[in-house]
């Protein structure tokens, strides 16, 4: 016999005040969970944000400009944007952050930035000096972060070719 059975049948017995009371509450819980009223799902899996990104061409930024890493090899969770260069974060969380970037003749200073504030720096210099930018940041969905050049006087080369690179995620 079902448990649902055997609640209805102790639940119409006369057993007094206090079972009936105590049956009653039961009955409305069980009713609850059959209406799906009063019950908050919570999902046993975290959601996996992670995204990895190169650039395939050199590049002269301009003043302040956006870097784009163009070639996506990985975006899941989908926050990322290659034709933008901007990560836009789906879910509130904290959020690994690590750019590598090689200077191509000269030197090459690059910021991350969470809204357009600077959150980390990093500098390469001369012939095909790598650079990196390393920062762990507090995000909430919407927030967005991306990779541009620092000294607003523009100039700055980067190497292409998978030299540099971008990658994120988000920890559980």
């Amino acid at each position: 016999m079902s448990r649902l059975w055997i609640l209805f049948i102790l639940c119409s017995l006369p057993y007094g005040f206090t079972v009936r009371k105590n049956c009653h509450s039961l009955w409305k819980q069980l009713e609850s969970c059959i209406s799906g009223k009063g019950i908050e799902v919570k999902s046993t899996q975290s959601r996996s944000i992670a995204f990895s990104a190169t650039r395939t061409t050199d590049i002269t930024l301009s003043s302040l400009q956006t870097l784009v890493f163009d070639k996506v090899y990985l975006n899941e969770g989908g926050g990322y944007n290659a034709h933008t260069g901007l990560f836009t974060a789906p879910v509130n969380g904290m959020y690994y952050f690590a750019v590598s970037f090689l200077a191509v003749r000269g030197t090459t200073h690059l910021m991350l930035l969470k809204n357009n504030h600077e959150v980390s720096r990093g500098y390469g210099n001369s012939h095909d000096e790598t650079g990196s930018i390393v920062s762990t940041v507090l995000l909430k969905r919407g927030d967005i972060v991306r990779i541009a050049e620092m000294t607003g006087r523009g100039r700055d080369r980067t190497r292409g070719d998978g030299w540099s690179s971008f990658t994120g995620f988000k920890f559980n």
